[in-house]
């Protein structure tokens, strides 16, 4: 049999090698006609019962004297859903390659290990597609030639300090699956070309060499076509300027110093592994592991580590479905908008217990490997619900290789955070607010659901209330804008576990 797997990540030339195929079957006379017919998913899977034959039926019939290539084929297969017509096309094809094996080669592809799966879930198709050719990811300086051919095919000359530029984002660029290899050549030659387009015409006489020349102001900051846009702080300083968190902060310019190392080592042209950035964070509500999470982002953005720098937060009721087939889509879905940044899932143990999360956390770990070059998940939670969650899922622990603790605030770090609170709101503390805030801690029990900086959050707004009972016409500016010791009321019981505030 002449069908074959082809096995490889985007822009491989998969979709090349089998045009040529084709055309080399059709010189040697196995072919009539040598053409090839791309097909994906939709164009041979119907919405109702019996829609999905025909439509198969049509497309097979097109390529008939010529190669039908499949893309992403193993979406043909969908394990655990029901309800699905895929099953129907593969038949199908099955059927129309054993009548027609004298005019017709069948190439499917698409990644490797799904396509062993897809491969593997029918046993007609393990007998019908002998051979596997794989198509590995283009080196650096195979797709620095890629570009230079298609900026000449555009009837540009690239200067060498345009190359030196392009060498440099493919050093700086996260790899993974997701990369586009050619493709992504392809797209950053068009930008390029817009780019150097807007260079010409602001000039007043361009002459034939400005025409003709692509320079390095012309190459895009970035692969991908996203535009990152750039803090206006440095995250570090950022970091450094939150209240507490002493060994916090030292884990994460532990980070940022390991990274930039790799970094360093890259430049040197010394190999480097890409390692595996998932981590855990651990503590108490309000203790800004959110807020660490976010720059955790951006630090990792502005080392190249990550595309964009932008953080999605997720909970379970975004992630777990309520029937089957439901979770693993709204995985993927979240994971899919959080590429280029970081994940962040809040109490994410409660991703255990049914198997519904079940599902979840193996699709979670898929993609995290998947993806792992421009995707950083963080898992949040309690320290000792956290432990326990690692534990009772295998392989999850050792994807999650750093864990940070985020302790307690404390008496005099919650009344710094209390100061910079009111700070920002315009409102100045009268002097007997902070011994009386001090006064107020002592009462409050601290344990788990103790609320840290969003406690703190919650008694600003009581004493905001409480401030507005007493302030009448007559209040001057300075009224206005005080809060005095007796502002100030005992926290409520669930005032921990309310809304959340600056320090999360």
């Amino acid at each position: 049999a002449r069908h074959m797997v082809f096995t490889g990540n985007p822009g491989t030339g998969k979709t090349v090698v089998a045009r040529l195929f084709a055309r080399i079957l059709k010189d040697l006379g196995v072919l009539t006609s040598g053409h090839l017919v791309e097909a994906t998913r939709s164009t041979l899977v119907g919405q109702y019962i019996g829609e999905t034959s025909v439509k198969t039926r049509n497309v097979v019939q097109r390529a008939l004297g010529g190669v039908l290539f499949i893309d992403e084929a193993y979406s043909l297969y969908q394990e655990g859903v029901e309800e699905d017509y895929g099953p129907e096309a593969i038949a199908e094809l099955l059927k129309f390659m054993e009548n027609h094996r004298d005019d017709l080669v069948v190439i499917v592809a698409g990644y490797e290990r799904e396509m062993r799966r897809f491969i593997a879930s029918d046993p007609g198709l393990a007998s019908r597609f002998p051979s596997t050719v794989r198509f590995p990811d283009f080196s650096d300086a195979e797709l620095i030639e890629i570009f230079s051919g298609q900026v000449r095919s555009a009837g540009l000359d690239l200067a060498p300090d345009a190359r030196d530029r392009v060498a440099d984002l493919l050093r700086r660029a996260p790899r993974g699956r997701s990369f586009g290899n050619a493709r992504t050549m392809r797209n950053l030659c068009e930008r390029a070309t817009v780019l150097q387009a807007r260079r010409i015409t602001a000039l007043r006489r361009p002459t034939p060499e400005d025409l003709s020349a692509l320079l390095a102001a012309d190459i895009p900051d970035t692969l991908s076509g996203a535009t990152r846009v750039r803090p206006g702080t440095d995250p570090l300083a950022e970091l450094d300027g939150l209240i507490g968190l002493a060994d916090v902060k030292k884990e994460v310019h532990r980070l940022a110093a390991e990274a930039r190392a790799g970094d360093l080592r890259r430049a040197a042209g010394q190999p480097v592994t890409v390692p595996t950035r998932h981590m855990v964070f651990t503590g108490n509500p309000g203790t800004a592991k959110t807020t660490v999470a976010r720059l955790v982002a951006s630090v990792y953005a502005d080392l190249g580590l990550l595309s964009s720098g932008h953080l999605v937060e997720v909970a379970r009721a975004d992630l777990v479905g309520s029937y089957v087939g439901q979770t693993a889509p709204r995985v993927r879905a979240a994971v899919e908008q959080a590429l280029g940044g970081v994940l962040f899932i809040d109490e994410a143990y409660s991703l255990a217990g049914d198997s519904y999360t079940q599902e979840a956390v193996s699709t979670l770990v898929q993609l995290m490997e998947e993806y792992r070059s421009d995707l950083v998940v963080i898992a949040a939670g309690y320290e000792r619900e956290m432990e326990s969650f690692l534990a009772a899922n295998s392989g999850l622990d050792s994807r999650f290789p750093k864990h940070i603790a985020f302790p307690d605030y404390s008496d005099d770090e919650l009344v710094q955070i209390f100061e910079h609170l009111a700070a920002a709101e315009g409102l100045r503390l009268a002097p007997g607010v902070p011994a009386r805030l001090r006064t107020l801690l002592r009462d409050v029990p601290r344990g788990p659901s103790f609320g840290n900086g969003r406690l703190m959050r919650n008694l600003l707004d009581a004493a905001v209330a409480a401030q507005s009972e007493r302030l009448t016409d007559s209040s001057d500016a300075s009224e206005l804008a005080t809060l005095s010791a007796d502002d100030l009321q005992p926290a409520r019981p669930e005032a921990a576990a309310e809304g959340p505030g600056l320090y999360l």
